[in-house]
């Protein structure tokens, strides 16, 4: 009978902490669901936002009057479909692709300061695009104008991750010994930067910050494909390793015990983030805090799990960095950068993030 009534309470405590992981585990998918909500409900609100005016009924209305085939006002068509609906599916996709740019490196690092743009590959993008606005350099020969920017701010921006890989080769790299790297590389292009900005003519320098800020005006139904497919590609590879990560996330020594070589795994990683960060950052300049604030939000409602955590990150990246735009495009005479925006709102975010969040979300 003792043995019984000890064997039965053991189920009876099993049974309930089964019924609380699962009644948990329903509870995240439903904010990750919520996230998704939200970033699809902000693509179509954010048709009704610029400086053009048009209300959020109208513009949804001429976005599927132009399905139908069936446009009322030219002048509402061209702006909603040919000028806003690019940049929004756009920031959709950046923020997405940042924000999964966070989870990873946050997971291989151990870090909660880690993110795509503390290793420096912003920083590289934009030393490659005033090397032509303002020098005049091309690092592909015979491009010009856009092309030439954009071609050199990817090539520059593949630098940092290169330094990484050839360091690697000779001397195994801590997850914090990288992240100084990074952090270093970011300092001396952005020294150049500036030396190069601060001796430049007033109408260069201008357009240099004006494309530092970061902005989606530039992505328009010619580069949103580009952008698409670099974001599409190295996500899908990104995301068939959460298994690995979530043995990343419980420590370097617990993964060596599970057979996961981390260092491999590390670059491997490093490298995809990087050229997904390169990708959007040639076409948008650079835009902060999405890597930081949108891995550090969704944790805190959907839990470390990387099967949840990431698309509950990318969703709302994704919702934050469409919701900024919005925010910037009404800001001002004539709206601002989606950067400017980002980093006001994202970095009190993340400073009460870091203050508020419980311990045991990373530890």
């Amino acid at each position: 009978m003792a043995k019984e009534r000890i064997w039965g309470d053991i189920l009876s405590s099993f049974e309930d902490y089964k019924t609380k992981y699962h009644r948990l585990n329903n509870k995240r998918m439903v904010f990750a669901a919520l996230f998704f909500i939200l970033a699809f409900v902000s693509i179509f609100v954010t048709l009704g936002f610029g400086v053009y005016k048009i209300s959020v009924i109208d513009a949804i209305g001429a976005f599927f009057n132009h399905i139908t085939d069936n446009i009322v006002s030219r002048k509402d068509d061209l702006y909603v479909w040919d000028i806003r609906l690019p940049s929004a599916i756009g920031g959709a996709v950046i923020g997405a692709g940042l924000a999964l740019g966070g989870v990873v490196m946050q997971n291989l690092m151990h870090n909660p300061l880690a993110e795509p743009y503390t290793m420096g590959v912003s920083s590289g993008a934009f030393f490659g695009a005033v090397l032509f606005m303002i020098c005049g350099i091309s690092i592909v020969p015979f491009l010009e104008g856009e092309a030439a920017t954009i071609a050199n701010a990817f090539l520059c921006s593949l630098i940092p991750i290169g330094i990484f890989v050839l360091v690697s080769r000779f001397k195994k790299m801590s997850p914090t010994a990288m992240i100084l790297i990074g952090i270093a590389m970011m300092y001396v292009f952005s020294s150049i930067t500036q030396y190069y900005m601060v001796t430049s003519p007033a109408e260069d320098m201008a357009g240099a910050y004006h494309w530092r800020v970061g902005s989606l005006s530039r992505v328009g139904w010619e580069e949103l494909p580009i952008i698409v497919t670099i974001v599409g590609v190295t996500s899908a590879l990104l995301i068939t390793m959460y298994r690995k990560l979530d043995v990343m996330y419980s420590g370097e020594n617990c993964a060596h015990t599970l057979g996961v070589n981390t260092s491999r795994l590390r670059i491997t990683c490093m490298a995809l983030v990087s050229l997904m960060t390169a990708g959007i950052v040639c076409f948008t300049g650079t835009i902060g805090f999405i890597g930081l604030v949108g891995p550090h939000i969704a944790r805190a409602f959907v839990g470390s799990k990387n099967k949840i955590l990431i698309p509950g990150s990318m969703a709302f990246g994704a919702a934050f960095l469409v919701i900024a735009d919005m925010i910037a495009k009404v800001s001002g005479i004539n709206g601002l950068p989606v950067g400017v925006i980002s980093s006001m709102v994202g970095g009190p975010l993340f400073l009460y993030v870091l203050i508020k969040q419980r311990k045991k979300v990373w530890n």
